[in-house]
């Protein structure tokens, strides 16, 4: 016999229909309205209407993965989309990389939270990017936030292909998406200097002057406000400044050794 499904579990739904996939951590932290993560395992027991998949170690795990009492994989069941109204299709949710990829895009909003409740960021809007809006920009998501006084609209690409098509989708994103930076993280050093290599070489583009890049291991240490970026000539960027005031004429004021930002990557 079916349970008799609340309020919110049918925001559970929506958050793992957002995201493909999550893990418990991620449900805990994105459902909760306070500054901290809510205790939600029981009723992610009692919820037949989701499948489950265990996190098993192989090449292309996450950090986390290894762990000795290996995370669940929360996904919708079929007939979760079915009473929940959620389109059906054939992708193949088992798929690791296809994991991997969107769990890492949920890290990284779980990040924006955690900066949140360590007072370094407020008013914290995240969309995951997805359909149409996916195919054209390229993008995992945009978040809005307010840092010290200062307003910022970011793009966010996980691990992007470095391929034409994606980096001019990347590249429409900043005229068409309202995007004012993009933040680029990548799995490892290679990856990300191949992208920073590629973005440098383009002419007649503005892709170098908006993206900045970041791996996972770098964001997963500092977070997203403390970490330190890079831009596509490999200069250490200091984003996010100490207070408003350190703007300047339009340039932030950088800490000791790092590279100021130029004012178009950081207009509020």
């Amino acid at each position: 016999m079916a349970i008799q499904l609340n309020d919110r579990d049918h925001l559970i739904f929506n958050l793992i229909d957002e995201h493909e996939v999550l893990l418990e951590k991620h449900i805990s932290w994105f459902i909760t309205e306070e500054d901290k993560p809510v205790l939600i395992r029981d009723r992610l027991r009692k919820l037949f209407y989701l499948d489950y998949l265990l996190c098993h170690r192989h090449g292309t795990k996450l950090p986390w993965w290894t762990t000795p009492t290996k995370p669940l994989v929360y996904m919708l069941s079929p007939m979760a989309k079915s009473v929940s109204g959620k389109e059906q299709d054939d992708t193949d949710r088992f798929d690791a990389n296809w994991q991997r990829h969107h769990l890492e895009v949920a890290n990284i909003r779980m990040l924006y939270l955690i900066a949140k409740n360590e007072g370094k960021a407020s008013d914290i809007k995240w969309s995951t990017v997805k359909g149409e809006d996916k195919a054209k920009f390229h993008l995992d998501a945009k978040v809005s936030f307010q840092c010290n006084g200062i307003a910022y609209d970011i793009g966010i690409a996980n691990n992007p292909d470095c391929d034409d098509a994606t980096l001019a989708g990347l590249e429409k994103s900043i005229v068409e998406a309202g995007c004012e930076m993009l933040l680029i993280v990548t799995r490892d050093d290679e990856s990300q200097a191949a992208l920073q290599a590629k973005i440098a070489q383009m002419s007649n583009s503005s892709l170098a002057k908006y993206c900045f890049f970041a791996t996972h291991q770098e964001l997963y240490k500092k977070g997203m406000i403390s970490a330190q970026w890079q831009n596509a000539e490999c200069r250490t960027l200091n984003l996010f400044p100490q207070t408003a005031d350190n703007v300047t004429e339009g340039t932030f004021v950088p800490a000791a050794g790092v590279v100021p930002v130029t004012p178009h990557a950081i207009t509020a």
